[in-house]
């Protein structure tokens, strides 16, 4: 922050001391032209004479000219092309000295000085080259100036008695000129150092926040502007096998390998750790997730140190992608789909891309049914921060159930069902604390309760909203067994909802075989094991052969069987 500041009030000092040369300059050629003209005779005393209030007006317009032009070109950086503008400025210049030498210069003593302001003012702002090119317009406009005065032979030796003076206009151009280059240079300098990550060599976190903010401005539904966000998958495990050197490699590496892929459609940045984010501006989510898959594909045929000794035997990334405005109403938004799409990318399957959605998206809600849902986004939120796990054991459920759905050929209005209750299904634990969701020691019986009513607490939320009310009762029963020993009612049997009998199947797996603080975790074939085990008593029978032939069948890459 140090270097942007100090560059900015540096850009402020330089921009300050080129303003008050063109207004200096433009005095000196408007004072020429008017004391030169006689304009300041006795009659002005008595009358006023039309030429001055010309030139003043002149003066005026000029002024505000310079003051526009400098205002809309302020960076002191070294332009690639010159624009119609920047002609037409420095022409301004120009002519007012060119007029000032032939109309008024026999009045004042060696008045070809005068020539010098318009190559300061080009040198100053455009630098060496055009400094030097205005210097040689310049000793041009003084050849005519002395060819129409004098004849031939006056006319050599004039120009041979202002070689210095000439010499002089090339020194001034070339010296200004090269001065003004070099700010430029250390500028650009600094920039690049304040907006490059040092390690990768891509943009750091702060260029990505601004640059995000800027295309935001531009972004429409039909211009989109996308969000990629990278993490290697496993990182931590690498860097525990083989150090932080060898980490640094590796993210170096992976850089390299995005930066070359992505080409000139947009830019990637380094968001932090092992973490990329990719800026695509009009592009689509859909367009986005191809960019990210073949990042992601590259990545994962390199080889990196040691890459055998990898869980995947490889090293792999994996992606979350959001649009805006399509998905998110701002960069927050879009920065927090993002983070979620990667997260569910990571808790699935890793080395994968998934684009943001959400099951919400495509109701059709009254006022206050939208209010509701707000309120749920926001459980939803606080739940996240609150329990990392229970919103990726959430995201998983939902994506293994609607498997399991489609396998036994639900109909497409259950699958809707579903999915919401699935997402849905532990939003009770809204009303659990933090302590006892994470309680490593045996839960008290006053504890447990609290655990027990959250399917009750969740059916509730989610019933104050019409098109999610089917899903409600999916929510209450979910944890209902097979044989009428469940909570909250005890049914059993197909009097359990299948839908709630297929969350119970996926929702048990789940926890079984991932990690959390207050068990071990099984492998996979020991949880397919124990529903087996527990089929006919905590699980419906048919649904458990229906979810183990999946696994087996399907090979599900999460649980690598």
């Amino acid at each position: 922050m140090y270097i942007k500041d100090n560059d900015t009030q540096r850009k402020k000092e330089i921009y300050e001391h080129i303003t008050m040369v063109n207004i200096f300059s433009l005095f000196i050629v408007m004072a020429t032209l008017i004391l030169g003209g006689d304009f300041f005779q006795e009659e002005l005393y008595t009358s006023i004479d039309i030429k001055v209030i010309f030139f003043l007006m002149i003066s005026l317009i000029s002024f505000t000219l310079i003051l526009a032009y400098l205002s809309k070109n302020r960076s002191t950086q070294k332009k690639k092309f010159i624009t119609k503008y920047d002609v037409f400025y420095i022409l301004l210049f120009t002519l007012g000295a060119v007029f000032a030498l032939l109309l008024v210069g026999d009045k004042f003593y060696f008045a070809e000085v005068i020539l010098l302001l318009p190559i300061i003012i080009a040198a100053s702002i455009w630098g060496k080259r055009c400094g030097l090119l205005m210097a040689t317009m310049c000793t041009f406009i003084l050849f005519i100036n002395y060819f129409t005065e004098n004849t031939l032979g006056h006319f050599w030796q004039g120009i041979g008695k202002n070689l210095i003076f000439i010499s002089i206009m090339y020194i001034v151009g070339w010296f200004i000129g090269a001065i003004a280059d070099l700010e430029g240079n250390y500028r650009r300098s600094l920039t690049i150092l304040a907006h490059t990550d040092s390690l990768t060599g891509l943009y750091n976190h702060r260029y990505f926040q601004d640059k995000l903010a800027e295309y935001s401005e531009t972004a429409t539904k039909e211009s989109p502007l996308s969000l990629v966000l990278i993490d290697i998958d496993n990182f931590k495990h690498y860097n525990d096998s083989f150090g932080h050197i060898a980490g640094d490699d590796v993210i170096k590496k992976v850089a390299n390998v995005l930066k070359t892929t992505l080409n000139d459609q947009g830019f990637v940045a380094r968001y932090g750790g092992e973490e990329f984010v990719v800026v695509l501006p009009n592009c689509s989510s859909e367009q986005a997730a191809l960019v990210a898959e073949e990042m992601r594909y590259r990545v994962s045929k390199c080889k990196f140190m040691g890459h055998r000794y990898q869980l995947e035997e490889r090293i792999t990334i994996s992606s979350g992608i959001s649009s805006y405005p399509s998905h998110a109403k701002d960069i927050k938004e879009l920065l927090k789909y993002a983070d979620q799409a990667l997260y569910r990318a990571k808790s699935m399957e890793k080395n994968k891309v998934e684009i943001y959605f959400s099951i919400f998206d495509n109701l059709e809600l009254g006022e206050n049914e939208q209010d509701v849902l707000n309120t749920i986004y926001t459980l939803i939120s606080v739940i996240n921060a609150k329990d990392r796990y229970t919103y990726g054991h959430s995201e998983r459920v939902k994506d293994i159930s609607m498997k399991l759905a489609k396998t036994i050929n639900l109909k497409a209005q259950d699958l809707k069902i579903l999915a919401q209750a699935a997402a849905l299904h532990d939003i009770g634990k809204i009303e659990v604390s933090r302590g006892v969701l994470n309680k490593v020691d045996k839960l008290t019986d006053e504890e447990f309760i609290k655990i027990k009513n959250h399917a009750v607490w969740g059916s509730e939320i989610v019933k104050e909203i019409e098109p999610l009310r089917p899903a409600s009762d999916i929510i209450l029963y979910h944890h209902e067994n097979y044989d009428g020993t469940g909570y909250p009612e005890g049914l059993k049997g197909e009097q359990i909802p299948i839908l709630a009998r297929i969350i119970r199947i996926v929702d048990s797996f789940d926890a079984m075989v991932s990690n959390r603080p207050y068990k071990n975790t099984m492998s996979k074939l020991e949880a397919l094991a124990e529903l087996k085990r527990c089929s006919g008593t905590m699980f419906d029978p048919v649904l458990v052969e229906d979810f183990i032939n999946m696994i087996r069948e399907e090979k599900i890459k999460k649980y690598n069987i």
